[in-house]
């Protein structure tokens, strides 16, 4: 049950709050999906076309979205392996991989432990190895992968690691329909930078009017942009000029009291009648019955839908595809990194030093609400209903705020009712909980109260070790930032504030405390090898 309360924050909080990616932005559909069957405890494949299982609970841990009929998942070891669906048995690669992206065009960017970046095709062999100042890589789209190096600078490559675009940009976004990205040519620490459009040879199309317009997403979506005008939203086209909204829902399905609508594809739309949601075509017509009290579209003939804790796979009519009930599942997601195999130690430390001191960390002081580091928090409140906890992800580190009360509640209809789960690996203690449900309105409460601040650096792709040497660098700095160390290995200041380091899984951990009182001990488990 917590698994499958932890798909429906993940995924109607996205279906509630924005559009669903189109096809065009990563070029790949979901043939085969990863589910967890009910009843059991390991991951499965499912194929999407025909519902039937190609390997059954074969995989302890999660495996990564299947794109170009490709997947990873990591081993006893913590370390990746790669599959293919012919063959979900025995591993493509000959020598694990400590990070990676999914698999697309025929290529994928990975780095295996203390080693740069380098592209590999779907035999797992090394097609070209980046430059060690490369830090990052998203996975490639339309023929181009994002590189982000260590000078906090974007470029592009192409799938044979070719830089197409030199890494001098201050902000880039992935390329997707028609082969056009955003980006900065400013600084990235200029805080007035300029947004721009560009091919996929980086030669610019427009500059962004950022006085008349603010930006919603930074990808084209129909061959548009989507900005704000004012109070109102309007559509560019890829020379800037307001252009009609090809995303406009027809009048027939807006004249519904419906409380949300989402394009589905194929001129689809499934919306929320009640506390309960369906498919409609352009005409207002039924497809899939309000049933559901969950529902996400695959493609525009395939959705997951559930009634209760059991999920299943259905048609664009709702007819059930297969035999297969799951309870969890691991939808495509084209925000996947790939992270260079190793770190400058002194450096990152220094790094992670910045953001503390005896009063405050990640600018969050102690007495502090969510009033005062309410820029931290994303404009839809309604993500955040029943949490006490708000992310911040900088690959690779995760930035975890915590919260005396809930930051979100609704303020209209009565939310369904959903079991509570557990934050994960980041939490304070065990106390901390989120929920979901489905309702139009909600407000952030902002006199909730910060408790502390969770920072996880994942060193998953670097050498054994790592973790414990950063530990070991961040600890005898502490004094340097107020702080004095105890008999237990922790860190407390005169300023009432409190330091609890360790590792585990590969990710160095450090939580700070507002209240030393609720200190808790932190683990330190070395990898194995």
């Amino acid at each position: 049950m917590k698994k499958y309360c932890t798909v429906i924050v993940m995924a109607v909080m996205v279906l509630l709050a924005s559009c669903v990616k189109e096809k065009s932005i990563y070029q790949e559909e979901t043939k085969y999906l990863p589910v967890m069957l009910k009843g059991s405890d390991k991951w499965s494949i499912l194929n999407v076309e025909t519902g039937e299982l190609v390997v059954k609970d074969a995989f302890k841990e999660s495996p990564s979205p299947v794109t170009d009929d490709m997947f990873w998942v990591y081993n006893d070891n913590n370390r990746i392996d790669f599959y293919n669906v012919a063959d979900c048995k025995n591993p493509v690669n000959k020598e694990p991989f400590g990070s990676a992206t999914c698999f697309s065009d025929g290529y994928a960017v990975a780095s295996k432990p203390g080693k740069p970046l380098e592209v590999i095709n779907k035999q797992c062999e090394t097609v070209a190895q980046l430059s060690p100042s490369v830090l990052t890589s998203s996975m490639f789209s339309h023929g181009r992968a994002l590189i982000h190096t260590d000078l906090d600078q974007y470029g592009y490559i192409d799938v044979k690691g070719d830089t197409v675009i030199k890494a001098n940009l201050g902000y880039g976004a992935t390329f997707n329909e028609d082969d056009v990205a955003l980006v900065s040519f400013s600084a990235a620490s200029d805080s007035s930078k300029v947004l721009s459009v560009i091919d996929k040879n980086g030669k610019k199309l427009y500059d962004l009017d950022m006085e008349k317009y603010k930006l919603v997403t930074p990808y084209y979506r129909m061959g548009v942009l989507i900005v704000a005008k004012g109070d109102s939203m309007v559509c560019l086209d890829h020379n800037g000029k307001e252009v009609a909204n090809p995303h406009e829902t027809p009048k027939k399905i807006m004249d519904v009291n419906y409380r949300n609508r989402v394009y589905a594809g194929d001129d689809k739309y499934m919306v929320i009648k009640g506390d309960r949601m369906g498919l409609v075509d352009k005409d207002n017509n039924t497809l899939i019955p309000f049933d559901y009290k969950f529902m996400q579209n695959l493609s525009s003939t395939r959705y997951v839908v559930a009634k209760d804790s059991a999920m299943m796979l259905v048609d664009d009519h709702g007819k059930q595809v297969g035999k297969a009930t799951f309870i969890d599942f691991k939808p495509f997601s084209g925000e996947m990194q790939a992270t260079r195999g190793y770190i400058n130690l002194e450096v990152t430390a220094a790094n992670l030093l910045s953001f503390i001191d005896e009063d405050m960390i990640c600018f969050a002081k102690k007495g502090n609400t969510l009033m005062d580091v309410n820029q931290l928090v994303g404009v839809e409140p309604l993500q955040y209903v029943g949490m006490k906890q708000v992310d911040r992800a900088m690959p690779p580190l995760i930035i975890s705020y915590f919260f005396d009360s809930e930051i979100a509640r609704f303020i209209s209809a009565t939310p369904a009712s959903a079991d509570s789960t557990g934050i994960g690996s980041s939490q304070l203690d065990d106390s901390i909980a989120s929920g979901s449900a489905v309702g139009p309105q909600a407000e952030f409460n902002y006199g909730a109260k910060v408790r502390g601040v969770a920072m996880n650096f994942l060193v998953l792709e670097c050498a054994p070790g790592t973790e414990e040497k950063l530990c070991d660098l961040v600890g005898r700095a502490m004094g340097s930032k107020g702080f004095n160390l105890n008999s237990d290995g922790t860190f407390t200041s005169e300023a009432g504030t409190a330091v609890v380091m360790g590792y585990e899984n590969g990710i160095f951990k450090l939580n700070y405390y507002f209240n030393p009182a609720e200190m808790k001990p932190l683990p330190r488990n070395s990898r194995k090898v």
